[in-house]
C-alpha cells in the first residue's frame, strides 16, 4: 500500500474538494424551512454525539477501505447465485402453472427451456436498468450532501440503500406464491439512497487524496483487484453452499455481509472540515438568485472537463465500457448454464477460475510488464516509453484487444474449457479500468479529479441501462436462432470493445508537466 512521503508527488486533492462544484465556491449551509439553522452543524452534532475509535493513519484508513470493499464485493458475489436459483425456480413454476413454494422447488433440469430462460434474462435485465436510471439520477443530489456533511456519511447512507435492497429481493422471493415476481422490480427505489455511483466517486476521491500521482495507477489498480477478489472467488464458496445448504442461507449469509460492511464505515474518520460561525453567518445572506448563480457557474466548470479531447473520447469509452464487466457476472451464471447444461450452483466455481486468473494479471503480469516498460535499463528497441501516461495509454490499447479476443471466443466456444480458456484471455485486460481512470486524471488539475470521477461513474453507471436489456435481447434473439447463435451475446460485447479500441487509438497522454489540451 502506498504511502506518502516527502519525496512524493504532491496531490491536493483533500476531502473538502466537492463531489460537485467548484471548490473554491461558497457553501451555503443554511436552512430553507428553519432560516439561521445550519443544516451542515445539526447532521455533524448529532453523528458527534455517537464516538467511536476510528483510523487515522492514511494506510489505516486504506486498509479499512480495502477491507469495506472486500466485504461488500464478497455480498455482491454471493447474491448472484443464489438468486438466479431463487428466481428461476419462481419462473418455472409459473410455467408449468404450479404454485410457487420455498419448500418444494422444480428440479433444475426442467427449468432450462427457452421461454424461462428468456424471461429470466428479461426480468434481471429490467432490474439492473432501473437500478442504474435511479442510481445516475440522485448521483448529483448526493454529491451536492457530500459537499454538506462529508463523503463517509453518503457513503454509508449508499451501503445502508443496498441492505434495504436485499431485503426487498428476498421479501419478494420468499412470498412468490402470493406477490407478482415483477414486483423484484420495486426493489430498484433503494437506490434512493446513492448507488454505486456516489460509492465509486467517494472510493477514487479518498484514494486520490493519500496516493502520490506517480502511484496512482497501481493504487486504483489494487482497489479494483480488492473488489475482484471478494466477486471472483466468493462464488466457489457460494457453490459449495448451495450444494449443502440451497440457496437461501447463501441469501441470509449476504444480508449479513452488507450490514457488516455498513458497520465498518464507523471506522473512517471523517475530515471534511465543517465551517465557522462567521462564514456560516456570511452565507445565510446568500439569496436564492445567488444560489442559482452559483449553480450554474458549478455546472458550467464541470462541464469544461468535456471539452478537453482525450476526456471526452474516454468519457464515451465509460459509456461503452460496461457490457465486458456485466457479461462475466450474473449473465454468466445464466449462460453458462444454459449453453452447458450445468446447474447454477457448479458456475461459481468457473466464476472463481476468472478470479483468480484476474489476481494473476494484475498482481504480477501488469506490474511486471509497466515497470519493464519504462525500466532505464531496457534496451531502447524494447523500452517503448519514459513517459508514465504514455505508458498507461499502451497497456490500456493492449488490454482492449485482450477483451476482444477473449470474448469472441467466449462466443463461438463449444465447450466449457474452451469457454474457460476464453476468460483467461479476457483476463489479460484486467487493468483497463484502473489505466483508462489515470489516463483521465493526468488531464486535469488536482482540485476537478474528483468531478470527473463522479462524471466517470455515472456513466459507466448509466450504460448499464442499456447493457443489461441489450444482452438480454440477445440472449433470447441466439435461443431463436438456435445452435452456435446462443453464444450471439458474447459477440456483441466482443464489437463493443472493438469500439473501445478504435477511440482509445485517438486518446493522447498529455504533454509533460500540462495537463490540458489546447
Amino acid at each position: 500500500m502506498s504511502q506518502e512521503t516527502a519525496g512524493d508527488d504532491e496531490i491536493t486533492v483533500t476531502e473538502r474538494t466537492p463531489l460537485v462544484g467548484a471548490p473554491g465556491d461558497p457553501e451555503v449551509p443554511t436552512s430553507a424551512w428553519k432560516p439561521g439553522h445550519s443544516r451542515s452543524s445539526t447532521l455533524a452534532s448529532i453523528s458527534s454525539s455517537v464516538r467511536l475509535p476510528t483510523a487515522h493513519k492514511p494506510s489505516t484508513v486504506l486498509g479499512l477501505f480495502y477491507l469495506i470493499v472486500f466485504v461488500a464485493s464478497a455480498a455482491g458475489a454471493f447474491l448472484t447465485i443464489p438468486m438466479t436459483r431463487i428466481y428461476e425456480d419462481i419462473l418455472c413454476h409459473e410455467y408449468y402453472g404450479k404454485t410457487p413454494s420455498v419448500d418444494d422447488p422444480i428440479d433444475e433440469g426442467s427449468c432450462k427451456d427457452d421461454p424461462i430462460q428468456s424471461k429470466l434474462a428479461y426480468l434481471f435485465a429490467v432490474l439492473e436498468a432501473l437500478n442504474a436510471g435511479i442510481s445516475c439520477l440522485v448521483a448529483l443530489l448526493w454529491g451536492i450532501v457530500a459537499d454538506r456533511i462529508g463523503r463517509k456519511p453518503v457513503y454509508a447512507a449508499s451501503s445502508v440503500g443496498w441492505i434495504i435492497y436485499m431485503i426487498l429481493i428476498m421479501i419478494v422471493a420468499w412470498f412468490s406464491d402470493k406477490l407478482p415476481v415483477r414486483l423484484l422490480w420495486i426493489s430498484s427505489l433503494a437506490q434512493l439512497c446513492g448507488g454505486q455511483p456516489v460509492m465509486q466517486a467517494c472510493i477514487y476521491s479518498i484514494l486520490s487524496d493519500v496516493v502520490p500521482e506517480s502511484n496512482r495507477s497501481i493504487s486504483f489498480m489494487r482497489i479494483h483487484v480488492t473488489s475482484l477478489v471478494g466477486n471472483l472467488i466468493s462464488p466457489a464458496l457460494a457453490s459449495a453452499m448451495m450444494s449443502s445448504t440451497g440457496p437461501w442461507p447463501v441469501m441470509l449469509l449476504t444480508l449479513i455481509l452488507w450490514i457488516i460492511a455498513a458497520a465498518l464505515i464507523a471506522l473512517i474518520p471523517e475530515t471534511f472540515a465543517t465551517k465557522s460561525h462567521s462564514e456560516e453567518g456570511e452565507s445565510q445572506a446568500i439569496t436564492l438568485k445567488a444560489r442559482a448563480l452559483q449553480g450554474f457557474k458549478q455546472l458550467q466548470d464541470t462541464i469544461s472537463i468535456i471539452w478537453i479531447r482525450s476526456v471526452a473520447l474516454i468519457l464515451v469509452i465509460c459509456l461503452l465500457s460496461l457490457p465486458v464487466l456485466v457479461c462475466t457476472f450474473q449473465f454468466m451464471v445464466q449462460f453458462i448454464s444454459k449453453r452447458y447444461r450445468i446447474p447454477l450452483a457448479e458456475t461459481g466455481y468457473v466464476q472463481s477460475i476468472y478470479g483468480i486468473a484476474h489476481i494473476v494479471v494484475v498482481l504480477l503480469i501488469v506490474p511486471f510488464v509497466s515497470n519493464l516498460m519504462v525500466r532505464p535499463s531496457m534496451r531502447r528497441w524494447l523500452r517503448m516509453t519514459v513517459n508514465v501516461e504514455e505508458r498507461d495509454l499502451i497497456l490500456v490499447r493492449w488490454s482492449y484487444a485482450a477483451y476482444i479476443v477473449g470474448t469472441f471466443i467466449l462466443g463461438v466456444s463449444p465447450s466449457l474449457p474452451v469457454f474457460v480458456a476464453g476468460l483467461i484471455v479476457m483476463s489479460l485486460g484486467s487493468g483497463s479500468a484502473s489505466f483508462i481512470k489515470s489516463i483521465a486524471a493526468s488531464h486535469v488539475d488536482p482540485e476537478h479529479r474528483s468531478r470527473l470521477f463522479t462524471l466517470m461513474a455515472l456513466l459507466e453507471m448509466a450504460s448499464n441501462i442499456w447493457t443489461t436489456p441489450a444482452l438480454a435481447g440477445l440472449f433470447t434473439l441466439g435461443m431463436r436462432l438456435g445452435g452456435e447463435w446462443i453464444g450471439l451475446p458474447y459477440l456483441g460485447v466482443s464489437i463493443s470493445c472493438l469500439a473501445m479500441l478504435v477511440l482509445a487509438l485517438f486518446v493522447r497522454a498529455p504533454k509533460p508537466e500540462v495537463h490540458d489540451e489546447e
